[in-house]
This record gives C-alpha cells, sequence and structure tokens, in this order.
C-alpha cells in the first residue's frame, strides 16, 4: 500500500483505520453505489444482477440453491425469480430429478442483458478499485476470493 498517502488515510475516523468489519463495509458501500447505475435495467439491481449471473452461469442446480448461493431468503428469492421471469430474462422450469424443485435458468435476453452490462460493471469495479495499481487490484480479487472460498457455509 505504499501508494496510499498519509492524507488518503487521515479521511478514515480514527480508531477504525485497521477494523476489517468497518473497512469491508465501506469497500462494500462504495461498490454497491458504484454498480446501482450499472445495473439499473435488471428487476431488483444487484440482487437481480447476481440472480440473474447464476441462472445465466447455471451456478446453481435449483432456485433454492440459488438462494442459498446468494443468501437470499427462499420466500424474497420467488419474488425476485418471478420479477426476472416476467421481465424475459430468466426461465423457470420443472426439475426432471425432483418435480418439487424449479431450475432457474438465463434466456437469451437475460444472456444478452448480462453480456452488455459487463462493460459498465467493470468500469464501475474500477472506479471503486482506482486507488490501487492494476496488478494491486488483481490481487485484492485474488485475495477476496480465497476469503471468501474459504468462508463459504455449504
Amino acid at each position: 500500500m505504499d501508494e496510499v498517502t498519509d492524507s488518503a488515510i487521515g479521511v478514515l475516523p480514527q480508531g477504525l483505520e485497521d477494523n476489517l468489519g468497518w473497512l469491508l463495509g465501506q469497500v462494500c458501500r462504495a461498490h454497491g453505489f458504484a454498480l446501482e447505475r450499472a445495473v439499473s435495467d435488471i428487476p431488483h439491481g444487484l440482487r437481480g444482477f447476481q440472480a440473474l449471473c447464476g441462472a445465466v452461469h447455471g451456478s446453481a442446480r435449483n432456485q433454492a440453491q440459488l438462494g442459498r448461493q446468494l443468501d437470499i431468503d427462499r420466500t424474497v428469492m420467488v419474488y425476485l425469480v418471478d420479477d426476472l421471469v416476467t421481465a424475459g430474462l430468466v426461465e423457470r422450469t420443472v426439475d426432471p430429478d425432483d418435480r418439487r424443485n424449479k431450475l432457474v435458468q438465463g434466456t437469451a435476453a437475460g444472456r444478452e442483458l448480462l453480456e452488455t452490462t459487463k462493460d459498465a460493471i467493470l468500469a464501475a469495479e474500477a472506479e471503486v478499485l482506482a486507488p490501487l495499481a492494476r496488478k494491486d487490484q488483481d490481487r485484492f480479487r485474488e485475495m477476496l476470493r480465497a476469503v471468501v472460498a474459504h468462508n463459504l457455509v455449504s
């Protein structure tokens, strides 16, 4: 962090400059604000974007698993997916292996919208990570992936 100046550190509240929870919260807040515009065409904003990513990339077997991955309550997940279905971005089908489950898959329109938001998302994330050199941004993401993977609850 040689590139971070003392004056930049000076704007942090005294006593919180080393508090991981507060620092992560501030980064999450900045990230959320920066991404709001990038995902404004997706129902439910950031949560809708995350669900659409999961549906398009097949990160979960069904709607319940996707909700658990995203830490979204199952009743909220139903409304979120309903709105994505209404927008034509995902489709819900019956799981042939267990008819009680619903599969959530991205539609062509959902895949297209996700693709068109990538540049806006990258620009928003670059804004948040601007104080870091590119190699440090990549390393920061790598470290975050390792921490998240270690702490994920199955």
